[in-house]
C-alpha cells in the first residue's frame, strides 16, 4: 500500500491530478492493478487516503509549537516550526494541490480542508494572543494570514523553481516574528503633535 500511495504522489506531481491514471500509479509502483484495486477502489479512493495522512501530518504540527517570545529562543521556536510546515508541505505538495481543487466540488474533502486549516493555524493563533498583539490585530486572522502567506510562497517558489531553503525560511521566520511576536503592542503611536509628526508634515 505504501509503494502505492508514494507512487500516486510522484504521478500527480508529474501530471496532475485530473491527467494521472491508475495505470500510472501502478507501473511506477512496480505492482499489478489486482494489488491496487485490494486496497482502493479507484483514484479517488486512493486520494482520500493520501488526504487523510497529509491532514494527520498537518494537525500534528499545531501541537509542535511551543511559547514564542521576542528574544532569540523564541524566534528559533518559530524557525523550527517553520522548517516542519515546510518539509510537510513540499512531501504532499501534489495531494494538497489535488485536495484545494476537489475540496470545491466534494463536501467531504471541502470538510477535510477546513479541519485541516483550522487545525495548523489554531495554536499559532494562541502564541500570538500570548504575545500582545497591536490593537486591531485579531490573532485568529492573523494566524490564517500567516499560514496562508506560507502556503502561497511555497507555490511561488515552485512555480519559478526556486528552492525553499534556509535563506527563505529564515526570512518567513523573521517576517513573521517581527510582525507578531517582539513587543510591538508596546510601541504606542507618537501623539498627532509630536516633532516626529509636525516634521513629516513639514516635508509635505
Amino acid at each position: 500500500m505504501r509503494k502505492l500511495l508514494d507512487a500516486a504522489m510522484v504521478v500527480f506531481a508529474r501530471r496532475g491530478y485530473h491527467a494521472a491514471r491508475v495505470d500510472d500509479i501502478v507501473k511506477l509502483a512496480k505492482t499489478s492493478h489486482g494489488t491496487f484495486y485490494l486496497y482502493f477502489s479507484n483514484k479517488e479512493d486512493l486520494l482520500r487516503a493520501l488526504v487523510i495522512e497529509a491532514g494527520t501530518e498537518v494537525a500534528t504540527l499545531d501541537q509542535l509549537l511551543g511559547p514564542v517570545g521576542p528574544d532569540p529562543e523564541g524566534w528559533q521556536e518559530l524557525r523550527a516550526w517553520m522548517s516542519r510546515f515546510s518539509e510537510a508541505w513540499q512531501r504532499y505538495a501534489p495531494v494538497i494541490r489535488a485536495w484545494t481543487d476537489l475540496a470545491m466540488t466534494d463536501p467531504e474533502l471541502g470538510a477535510q480542508a477546513h479541519s485541516a486549516a483550522g487545525g495548523v493555524s489554531s495554536t499559532l493563533a494562541k502564541r500570538i494572543a500570548e504575545a500582545g498583539p497591536d490593537e486591531g490585530i485579531d490573532p485568529i486572522a492573523a494566524a490564517e494570514a500567516v499560514v496562508a502567506m506560507i502556503d502561497r510562497f511555497h507555490y511561488l517558489r515552485q512555480f519559478t523553481g526556486e528552492p525553499v531553503d534556509d535563506t527563505a525560511l529564515d526570512t518567513l521566520t523573521t517576517m513573521v516574528h517581527r510582525a507578531l511576536f517582539t513587543g510591538t503592542a508596546a510601541r504606542k503611536p507618537r501623539p498627532r503633535g509630536s516633532s516626529a509628526v509636525r516634521k513629516a508634515r513639514q516635508m509635505l
